[in-house]
């Protein structure tokens, strides 16, 4: 069974993961209503592994894994039939490999096709199309996190707990869901990353067991507390779901085999980063903000914009060569000068090379925030500074302050994007 069923896994395809992954916490969720808790005690999904995700159970020894549904998530802009007809074979010819004859197959869309439910399964008899809520035949990934909200409310209200017309308790416990799903991804990852597993092999040995969506959603929320931690957790999300869009509204063309596997590894950096080296991060990409989020005002306040991270930093990263530095992140040129890419999205105005170089420094000055990789040229999206020192109109602060992070900071250059190519990409 295992040879037959492991052949593949996306969870290397990180930015499959993330709608993916918020679909497979929808399915979750239903079940959690359907279910009896003996059912749900036998149940597991499997993420990335025989299919995109997967329920599955075990057999009476425990020693061999028996799918009961698979599914197969594609989160794309065409509507088009021809687009994924070769998915549909895949996946009816992937329900024939597991040698269950009653295994269920369900194919999920994240755009209304020009084929109803019916044209498809009829042309594709192995399979069913996923219906969301309303019998819809496809949920949007803009739609998806409110529908995985209202699916939370029913849960409650199926199972008597208190909190289903409380927007701020289906928030928290959204939040609680999607990071049981999300760290296991993670998990996954680095076990190949630390210990060169193979990702199917971690994806296939590793499900979750359904009983514990029940425990979460059961669990008393006094108990979760709305902290650091929390919030960083939030971040990491919004930074998730800022990707997805990104790459979902760009180009098909641009994003070839290569680009998608060089960002997965950009993303899977990032999410793999503890609380320290996160925080840092964060503050290193908006080096004109300080980065704070102990509460919900900080949180507020200072979160990723999402204008930033989009049009500025994922731009960066895509159009610049995978990364040489030994760090994860950072390429450093013929002259062995250092570039670290931001999400600062100002434009290349006088106005506005004082406002960054101010800025940039103000935290530098406020927070002893250290010059990321000891770059030398920050990469922007239009803005260039020679020399922010230069630049800034408060010179006197900056110069009555000369730790060593000051002075590093007062001799880096900002350096647009386009600039940055012609320097590294040759």
């Amino acid at each position: 069974m295992a040879g037959e069923i492991l052949p593949h896994s996306a969870a290397a395809n990180w930015s499959g993961f993330i709608y993916q992954g918020r679909v497979a916490l929808y399915h979750v969720l239903t079940l959690l209503i359907e279910k009896s808790e003996a059912d749900l005690n036998e149940l597991f999904i499997q993420i990335d592994s025989i299919e995109d995700f997967s329920i599955i159970k075990y057999d009476e020894d425990g020693t061999s894994i028996i799918p009961i549904t698979i599914h197969q998530v594609k989160a794309l802009k065409s509507n088009l039939y021809s687009t994924y007809e070769d998915d549909f074979k895949q996946l009816e010819e992937k329900k024939a490999r597991t040698g269950v004859a009653e295994v269920k197959a369900f194919f999920h869309l994240s755009t209304q096709n020009e084929k109803t439910k019916a044209e498809i399964e009829a042309q594709h008899p192995s399979l069913e199309v996923y219906c969301y809520v309303n019998s819809q035949e496809f949920c949007a990934l803009a739609e998806i996190d409110n529908s995985i909200k209202a699916k939370i409310s029913l849960v409650l209200q199926t199972h008597n707990i208190g909190g289903h017309e409380n927007a701020g308790n289906l928030q928290l416990l959204y939040d609680v869901l999607e990071k049981a799903v999300s760290d296991k991804v993670v998990y996954i990852h680095s076990q190949n990353q630390a210990y060169g597993v193979p990702i199917r092999n971690a994806a296939y040995e590793n499900p979750i067991q359904l009983v514990n969506f029940m425990n979460l959603v059961s669990q008393d929320l006094s108990h979760i507390i709305q902290d650091e931690k929390y919030f960083e957790e939030k971040i990491r999300s919004n930074l998730n779901r800022y990707y997805q869009e990104y790459c979902l509204n760009i180009d098909e063309a641009e994003l070839t085999d290569v680009v998608k596997s060089k960002m997965d590894k950009y993303l899977y950096l990032f999410n793999s980063f503890s609380s320290g080296s996160f925080k840092s991060f964060l503050q290193s990409i908006r080096p004109y903000k300080e980065i704070a989020y102990t509460n919900l005002q900080e949180y507020t306040d200072g979160s990723l914009q999402q204008d930033e991270i989009k049009d500025a930093f994922f731009i960066i990263l895509k159009e610049l060569k995978e990364s040489n530095n030994l760090k994860g992140i950072g390429w450093s040129c013929k002259n062995l000068k250092q570039y670290f890419p931001t999400a600062i999205t100002l434009s290349n105005s006088e106005e506005n090379k004082i406002r960054a170089s101010n800025r940039i420094l103000e935290t530098a000055l406020s927070t002893l925030v250290e010059v990321p990789f000891n770059s030398d040229y920050l990469i922007t999206a239009e803005c260039n500074v020679d020399n922010l020192q230069l630049h800034a109109n408060k010179i006197s602060e900056v110069e009555a302050n000369e730790s060593d992070r000051i002075t590093n900071w007062r001799n880096i250059s900002l350096i647009d994007l386009e600039t940055a190519k012609a320097k590294l990409n040759d």
